[in-house]
């Protein structure tokens, strides 16, 4: 949960920025130097690259200590950021190092095999006849990924047809195990691959079955009157066809899929961010940035955000389980198969969609590379400050830099008035395709164009090509916190180190292939700082992707699995507090925030990233925050200190509220030495209504109850309602911290994942312990 946004900066006005920029020696101290500088470093080297596995450690080290001579960091550090870059490629003594060491980079990855991928196959037949299904479908997917291209180079042995030979054997596993729509792709894939034709009576007989599984007899029958034209004489098989033909059941009904709608956004979605809730606006301070706070009335259990991310990768550990585009489980695909990468076999993909998604923008560079990767230790932050240049693609990723990095002033003006509520603006919607457009149609029809720009601006984002809304999206990630001025020269010096070391990448993998020679150097050094500009906003701003793995029961033993990373161009303004307002969940790739208390207008809307106050307590909270996301937290929940879940007693009399609603103040309920008025206010407080008060604390506890025993009976939706309704009526009356409250709302946290990824065991199986590392 790397989201840092309770000091973002993203300013007010010109003259603030301005300060900001041209005083940077006078921005505030470095909050985690006060509290734990080690751990600080750790904590920020982490989201780098690993501490435990891989060269890049050590090779950032050494060059630090050439690097560090007559003051050089020192000198660096105050380096402006534009030209921390330059200063480092300056360096001849550094750069001599690095240069021989990148002077051997070469693409590493896990190719193709086809005497790997026949002896899969080979054992995949084997298992197939004891009849063991799933360890079959195994090692004919790994046969898939392992083949090598059709008629290619490599395909040595089986008349270079081992992908299609593949395929049609998975086919048939796939229809044996009751996945007759997955068995059906791959039979099409294995057509496409040059099946033989001597094939073809027994492919179009096996798509009939398959047809047959799927509930569609019609087309079964089309199939099986193919296949009985190309068998020629044999009698035996066509009266085993006539057969088949005559047990189909005409009066069967396709099975629909029951994909579950996606989370809506209460109250319907803003027109200036239609991933946010019109219950929410954005506001800004000097102090706390950009962050999220109710624009009307929210109630528990509203959902407040469903936003997709700029970009976002899949850790490295789940390359084999989950694809490698969307992030679904590849097991849990009923209508399709794991597909190959064309050129490495260390990735899958859960259908031709997601793999010609990846394919045609980032894996194209990122594929030959893979294994070096893993093998430099670099972090998944890493990989998406990469993946958010490869992703764009070479111009437009200059033109990102051109407009966020070069011209950083004019950026971040223009952004703030892009997102912040209120102000007027024009879409940036409209633009250059538009223009190009209008040229072309010409003056005449200006006017009538104008009208129908207007009619139809709801439409035009559909219209807008992958490269163009990736630009439009930029203008919000670039304005996101990096503390760079909190930044030290050590620090910022690896993370440029990394930057070169994937840029020397790009250049191998034919990234700049397009780029005249005459503008090389400077594209080199562009994207270089594109990628270090990346990697300090992702370290305070990006999100862990999870799905929750669980058993036979919903919620029993049920746990979040962190599978992927992500940066969200909106939920990346949600400020953090230890007592959060929202809980998250995920669809697929998107984020979900879901109110967990209800909030009144102008209250912020708060995300937690990590250290919860029911959990962990206030030293332990504030050592992690300055140290990982380097600020103090004066959430409520840290300015009195309230107690964690094990310090809390069911027995201790609530927190009551001021009867004075515009009031903040609270009181214990504790009817024998209850105070006469208010500590903030002098409102005098009324023991008959304080009795009525502690009556409904009881009723909502009753009701939490009533919600734990409808989720021991897996009816999450009926839980939901009943824990709702019952933690708005307690913060109608009462104020945390209230242990039964808070374990209903981890209750109800739980419930809301349950309408996202969830991936369900099956019998026998362990559940995996990977967590999803940093």
């Amino acid at each position: 949960m790397y989201t840092q946004k309770w000091a973002r900066i993203a300013p007010l006005n010109a003259p603030f920025l301005r300060y900001l920029i041209n005083n940077k020696e006078q921005t505030m101290a470095r909050v985690y130097e006060d509290i734990d500088p080690a751990y600080a470093t750790t904590c920020s080297d982490v989201t780098l690259c690993s501490n435990s596995k891989g060269f890049f450690k050590n090779l950032a080290e050494e060059l630090l200590e050439i690097a560090d001579t007559d003051a050089w960091l020192d000198n660096f550090e105050k380096v402006d950021d534009g030209k921390k870059v330059a200063t480092v490629l300056e360096n001849i003594t550094v750069m001599d190092a690095l240069t021989e060491v990148l002077s051997r980079v070469q693409p590493l990855h896990r190719g193709k095999d086809a005497l790997v991928s026949r002896e899969r196959r080979l054992a995949s037949q084997q298992a197939l006849n004891d009849g063991e299904l799933d360890k079959a479908l195994a090692l004919a997917s790994q046969a898939i990924l392992r083949a090598p291209a059709t008629g290619g180079d490599d395909a040595i042995c089986d008349g270079g047809i081992s992908l299609a030979l593949a395929l049609w054997l998975r086919s048939e596993i796939l229809l044996r195990s009751g996945k007759p729509r997955a068995a059906l792709e791959d039979l099409k894939l294995a057509l496409k691959e040059h099946l033989p034709a001597k094939m073809r009576a027994q492919y179009y007989w096996r798509m009939g079955h398959c047809y047959k599984g799927a509930r569609e007899p019609t087309r079964a029958k089309v199939s099986y009157e193919l296949a009985g034209r190309l068998l020629g004489t044999d009698e035996v098989a066509k009266s085993q066809l006539v057969q088949d033909i005559e047990a189909l059941d005409y009066n069967v009904q396709p099975e629909t899929t029951d994909k579950k709608p996606g989370a809506s956004l209460t109250g319907g979605a803003k027109l200036n961010m239609p991933s946010m809730s019109k219950l929410l606006k954005i506001a800004e301070d000097e102090n706390k940035g950009r962050f999220a706070v109710a624009n009307a009335p929210i109630r528990t259990g509203d959902i407040l955000l469903v936003d997709s991310p700029y970009a976002a990768c899949l850790v490295g550990d789940f390359y084999g389980t989950h694809c490698l585009h969307c992030f679904k489980r590849l097991e849990d695909n009923e209508n399709e198969a794991p597909v190959w990468c064309p050129k490495c076999s260390g990735v899958a993909f859960c259908s031709m969609g997601c793999r010609n998604a990846a394919i045609s923008t980032y894996h194209l560079y990122e594929c030959p590379f893979l294994d070096l990767f893993t093998g430099s230790g670099m972090s998944v932050l890493s990989h998406i400050a990469l993946r958010m240049v490869t992703q764009a693609g070479l111009d437009t990723s200059l033109s990102i830099h051109s407009k966020h990095i070069s011209n950083e002033m004019k950026t971040v003006e223009g952004a703030a008035l892009n997102d912040i509520e209120g102000v007027a603006k024009k879409s940036k919607l409209k633009s250059r395709k538009e223009r190009l457009n209008r040229s072309k149609k010409g003056i005449k029809s200006f006017t009538e164009q104008d009208f129908k720009e207007e009619e139809n601006n709801s439409k035009v984002e559909d219209k807008m090509s992958f490269e163009e809304k990736l630009e439009l999206k930029a203008t919000q990630i670039y304005t996101l916190c990096t503390h760079s001025t909190l930044r030290k020269g050590d620090d910022y010096f690896k993370r440029i180190v990394m930057a070169l070391f994937l840029t020397e990448c790009l250049k191998k993998a034919g990234f700049f292939k397009k780029c005249v020679s005459e503008n090389l150097e400077n594209a080199h050094r562009s994207i270089t700082e594109l990628i270090v500009r990346n990697m300090q906003l992702l370290q305070f701003n990006a999100h862990e992707i999870y799905e929750t793995v669980r058993g036979r029961h919903m919620f029993t033993g049920s746990k979040p699995l962190y599978v992927a990373v992500g940066i969200y161009p909106v939920g990346a303004l949600f400020n953090h507090e230890c007592y959060p307002a929202v809980a998250r969940y995920f669809e697929g790739r998107d984020i979900v925030l879901r109110a967990t208390r209800p909030l009144s207008p102008g209250d912020m809307v708060s995300e937690n990233y990590g250290p919860h106050f029911i959990m962990r307590g206030l030293k332990e909270r504030q050592r992690a925050l300055a140290c990982r996301y380097w600020f103090k937290c004066e959430c409520p929940a840290c300015k009195e200190d309230w107690p964690t879940l094990k310090m809390m007693s069911g027995d201790t009399p609530p927190y009551i509220r001021c009867p004075n609603l515009t009031c903040s103040g609270k009181f214990r309920a504790n009817i024998q030495c209850l105070p006469s008025r208010c500590a903030k206010c002098s409102t005098n407080i009324n023991m008959d209504l304080v009795k009525v008060n502690l009556e409904t604390v009881n009723r909502c506890i009753k009701q939490y109850q009533e919600g734990a025993k409808l989720m021991d009976k897996e009816q999450s939706q009926e839980a939901i309602t009943v824990m709702c309704e019952a933690i708005d009526l307690y913060h109608d009356i009462a104020r945390p911290p209230h242990r039964d409250t808070h374990l209903a709302q981890e209750a109800l946290r739980s419930c809301f994942s349950a309408n996202g990824n969830v991936h369900v065991l099956r019998e026998g199986v362990e559940k995996d312990s990977h967590s999803g590392e940093l």
